[in-house]
């Protein structure tokens, strides 16, 4: 992207014709970049064969820069200083293994010059930078790609308003400012929805594996120590049975959450820790879900009364499993619950056991008091509610001063 050509008096440098024979960075790539536009436009006086020596200069110096970072997407060079903005489609920094998947695009960036008295737009494109930076390693795919073009089009607009800015009112370049900087905060919102998104497949994948690696330790725990629990009087089936509704009651949770959209991780942090926590989410609903057939059948927490016939507290308590997993904090309450005796029931009547207990009268009755007088309890007189006091009106929070 190159902006129009405006007549400004330059001072000449020394022409240097050599193509770049080493690693070139993107500065060096401006500054001939710069030049070469110069004297391609008529605003330094070269003959012809230094203007194909620039030429030559310029386009030998891309290609050497292509050869490190990648074939050159887009990019916005200023007309008037050595400043400008390009995005690099990336190349691998090792051949094997190759990295996958796919290489992250590389936004460079050189305003210096341009944004010297312009704090508000170096502000801005230093944002341009945090944001590709992250977008370029946390996002795959199309949302990464997406994200760091609009990056780099936020880029390119702040710095033509750079080469416009004798060309507007203040008043109107700074509304334009304005607008580009909410353009970016939109791209930054745009770029946490993608990252959490894929921190959310990233975390699935570490759900699946949990279930299926506890679905075969089940299986396996199951077909091995199911006999030594009938012998001992404990009922196998339906001890495993709860470990399995409370990583079911997990996953559906998360699933629950997601689809409400409050489920958020932290998507810059390493993919593997993201799915080492997904794939301990089934097995803390297991745990979960055992503790709470072992506090129901035990009397530690006798809320609940386990029916007496063995289907139906098969039943009843796979649903309790599958409620603990499903809400970690309703398990930690009931739990709780059963160690402070709060969980226990009035006279070791159990709730659901159709027992009911009378409510306690209240003190004065019981004692033989008497009821409150009409004078108590009577509502406060007109006269009294029209006029209400000076504290009454006073904002909440707001201390006033003495009169």
């Amino acid at each position: 992207m190159i902006a129009p050509a405006r007549r400004t008096t330059v001072t000449r440098k020394p022409l240097t014709t050599d193509a770049p024979q080493s690693r070139i960075t993107f500065p060096d790539l401006v500054r001939i970049h710069f030049r070469w536009h110069q004297a391609l436009r008529g605003r330094t006086q070269v003959s012809d064969e230094e203007l194909q020596q620039l030429d030559r200069a310029y386009h030998e110096g891309l290609a050497r820069f292509e050869e490190d970072y990648g074939r050159l997407v887009n990019a916005y060079w200023c007309a008037d200083v050595e400043s400008g903005v390009a995005l690099m489609e990336g190349k691998p920094r090792r051949r094997w293994p190759p990295r996958r998947p796919g290489v992250p695009p590389r936004f460079h960036r050189v305003s210096d010059l341009a944004t010297r008295d312009q704090p508000e737009i170096a502000r801005a494109l230093h944002q341009c930078d945090e944001l590709a930076i992250r977008a370029g390693e946390v996002l795959r795919g199309r949302n990464r790609l997406i994200a760091v073009q609009l990056v780099l089009t936020s880029a390119c607009h702040l710095l033509s308003l750079v080469d416009a800015r004798g060309e507007k009112p203040s008043q109107v370049h700074a509304a334009a400012v304005a607008a580009e900087v909410r353009e970016l905060a939109a791209v930054r919102r745009g770029y946490r929805a993608a990252a959490n998104g894929d921190a959310q497949l990233v975390y699935f994948s570490g759900m699946a594996i949990g279930a299926i690696g506890g679905a075969i330790a089940l299986a396996l725990l199951y077909l091995a120590g199911s006999s030594a629990l009938d012998d001992e009087g404990a009922q196998a089936t339906t001890i495993f049975g709860c470990l399995f509704a409370g990583a079911v009651g997990a996953v559906v949770s998360v699933i629950a959450r997601v689809n409400s959209g409050s489920f958020a991780l932290d998507s810059e942090i390493s993919r593997g820790y993201t799915r080492f926590l997904g794939a301990l989410r089934p097995a803390i609903g297991s745990v979960f879900g055992l503790l709470i057939y072992f506090a129901v059948t035990s009397d530690f927490v006798e809320i609940f009364q386990v029916p007496e016939d063995t289907t139906d507290a098969f039943y009843f308590l796979f649903c309790l499993a599958f409620a603990a997993g499903f809400s970690e904090r309703w398990a930690q309450d009931t739990l709780t619950g059963g160690l402070s005796g709060r969980g226990r029931a009035k006279d070791g009547a159990a709730v659901g056991s159709g027992e009911t207990v009378a409510d306690e009268p209240p003190p004065d009755v019981a004692q033989g008091g008497t009821e409150p007088s009409a004078e108590a309890s009577a509502e406060p007189s007109p006269e009294a509610s029209a006029e209400p006091s000076a504290e009454s009106n006073a904002e909440p929070g707001i201390e006033r001063s003495p009169q």
